[in-house]
């Protein structure tokens, strides 16, 4: 399982860089990641819901989410923070690699 180092490498790469009315975290080697609200938000705003499960039985942290393009999706990260950052990457990635026809709101 990756860990938040790893996340945010993911995050990069995939050409996500904080803006300036970002609300930011910033990680113990320098780079500046979305905090929680931040996330959470870019899913509302898609009208997506992120639902953020910490199974029992497990030390990992879900979070599942839907999206008219790709259906159920969902990452497992060691914690809260790690797991929002890969979904807010997935979240990335299908907004800027999509047509993004379902992006446009009536």
């Amino acid at each position: 399982m990756p860990d938040l180092g790893f996340a945010l490498d993911g995050l990069y790469a995939c050409g996500w860089w904080p803006g300036d009315g970002d609300r930011c975290l910033q990680y113990t080697d320098g780079r500046w990641y979305p905090d929680e609200s931040m996330v959470l938000e870019s899913f509302a705003e898609l009208d997506t819901f992120a639902d953020i499960r910490k199974p029992t039985s497990s030390i990992a942290v879900e979070v599942v989410w839907r999206s008219p393009r790709r259906g159920r999706q969902s990452v497992l990260g060691r914690s809260r923070e790690e797991a929002l950052i890969l979904a807010f990457t997935n979240l990335y990635l299908e907004i800027h690699t999509c047509s993004g026809d379902w992006l446009s709101k009536p």
